[in-house]
């Protein structure tokens, strides 16, 4: 995923001490089959001037394979089987079912937790630099048609995981998750990623062809 370097002029140490944590990064990133997380989600919206938060559970099993469970105020349950994925809102007791290949242009880093990502293929690392205990690279998109301006990807200094993103958008709204009690390489049943609703609930399917 981090093969592409775009890096200022400056030492060649700079340059290899950076690139050294690329590499770190990957290589604990090839090492994770599943990922278990609590997360905190923050969302500032430009419109409205307002930052929402919210907090919630990822299960995350390679390739593609994933479930999102956000609490409160917004109760929602987002699942992908590695095929389809669904949207499911308690309150209003409807689900929403797409092919997952419908978001693979988002390039969000869900996806690419899930190792279905291609980070390398749609975007550029601008840079990497640390802060505190954290590496943050950050990455711009090549292609211009896309809404995302930029991403940058957080991880431990110590062991190089993945700790949480922060993603803006050309309409200069931004969106950060950090990840607390990290689990990885547990097992984690199929079962996890079947979306199971109560009697009554409205399934809006969109993965057929009419």
């Amino acid at each position: 995923m981090f093969t592409l370097l775009i890096l200022p002029a400056g030492t060649l140490f700079a340059e290899t001490s950076e690139q050294q944590a690329l590499d770190a990064i990957q290589r604990q990133y090839e090492k994770v089959s599943t990922f278990e997380a609590d997360f905190t989600q923050r969302s500032y919206v430009k419109m409205m001037n307002q930052t929402q938060s919210v907090k919630g559970t990822v299960k995350i099993k390679k390739p593609g394979k994933m479930k999102w469970v956000y609490g409160a105020p917004d109760t929602q349950i987002l699942i992908s089987d590695g095929k389809n994925l669904w949207l499911y809102v308690p309150e209003e007791e409807q689900a929403t079912k797409v092919p997952v290949e419908s978001i693979y242009s988002s390039n969000t880093p869900a996806l690419f937790l899930a190792g279905k990502g291609k980070l390398t293929r749609s975007f550029n690392v601008e840079s990497v630099s640390q802060e505190n205990q954290n590496i943050l690279v950050t990455l711009v998109p090549k292609n211009e048609d896309q809404g995302l301006a930029r991403l940058i990807l957080h991880a431990d200094k110590k062991n190089y995981q993945i700790t949480g993103s922060t993603v803006y958008d050309k309409l200069g709204n931004k969106t950060e998750i950090r990840f607390s009690r990290i689990r990885i390489n547990r097992e984690i049943p199929e079962e996890q990623f079947q979306l199971k609703t109560p009697p009554g609930v409205e399934i809006l399917d969109y993965t057929q062809t009419p």
